[in-house]
């Protein structure tokens, strides 16, 4: 009597048990359905590669494609960044196929159903990044040494990227840049230069430092008096966070101000995302 009690309880809670999870292939499963496609699952959790190739069901019915946790009633937003849907073609009225419905249609387009009829999708790009700014606030720049210009007067920034030094990059892509400054009337040293500089914080794909160098050889007087400047032009490849700053060499024999007249316009920077 008390072995088929035993055994009836074994069975109550199998039964429990294989209700609340199942898996395959996997004998932990992490959710209330899953499927390990590779056989590969040898911890609990399992590791970022293992999740990979699994299916989750979880208990509100929200499917997951190589991610253990989806956040949507179809999650495929897995961590080798294949998450990728794809659509086929079909013949489907839009009544038939429902509001809501999207497909792949001839014409290389993608259209969406509204119950009624199938629309278009629109190929609107996003927003572009675009930052034009000047400086009227006066800045030393101190002899032989290399100095970051701030203190710039915004005068567009589309997505406030600019926040008056640095620019960062909203997202990835190719932006080009400008940078143009003047310094105050002064004496020029004989074999001097002023370097314009737009500095990038990261190497990957990009030469970092871009440099335009206005240099100044021996004069046939012993003093030039004169206002010099500088400007530079590059284009990086940005990825999202990575950061742009602009900076002033010179060895013209003395510290220099810029030359604020004209409310700054003399000196600029612009960036454009392409």
């Amino acid at each position: 009597m008390k072995i088929k009690n035993l055994y009836q309880l074994l069975v109550f809670f199998l039964s429990f048990s294989i209700q609340a999870q199942t898996g395959f292939f996997t004998k932990d499963p992490m959710q209330t359905f899953h499927l390990d496609g590779a056989k590969d699952n040898s911890s609990v959790p399992p590791s970022a590669p293992q999740i990979l190739n699994d299916v989750v069901v979880t208990s509100n019915g929200n499917l997951g494609v190589g991610l253990l946790n989806p956040k949507t009633k179809v999650d495929v937003r897995s961590a080798d960044q294949k998450g990728i849907i794809g659509l086929g073609t079909s013949s489907q009225t839009a009544a038939a196929a429902g509001g809501g419905a999207i497909r792949y249609s001839t014409g290389n387009i993608i259209q969406y159903s509204d119950g009624v009829s199938w629309h278009n999708l629109p190929m609107t790009l996003p927003p572009k990044a675009v930052v034009l700014a000047n400086k009227s606030s006066a800045l030393t720049l101190t002899n032989n040494t290399t100095t970051l210009v701030n203190g710039w007067t915004v005068v567009t920034d589309s997505q406030s990227n600019f926040n008056g030094t640095t620019f960062t990059a909203p997202r990835n892509g190719f932006y080009i840049v400008s940078f143009n400054i003047t310094l105050a009337d002064g004496n020029i040293a004989q074999n001097s230069r002023i370097e314009t500089i737009i500095e990038s914080n990261t190497a990957t794909n990009n030469i970092q430092t871009y440099r335009s160098v206005n240099s100044y050889p021996a004069w046939d007087v012993n003093t030039v008096n004169n206002i010099v400047g500088g400007n530079c032009t590059a284009i990086f490849n940005l990825v999202a966070g990575d950061t742009i700053q602009f900076k002033v060499f010179h060895n013209f024999g003395s510290n220099k101000s810029i030359n604020t007249a004209n409310t700054g316009t003399n000196n600029s920077i612009s960036v454009y995302e392409l």
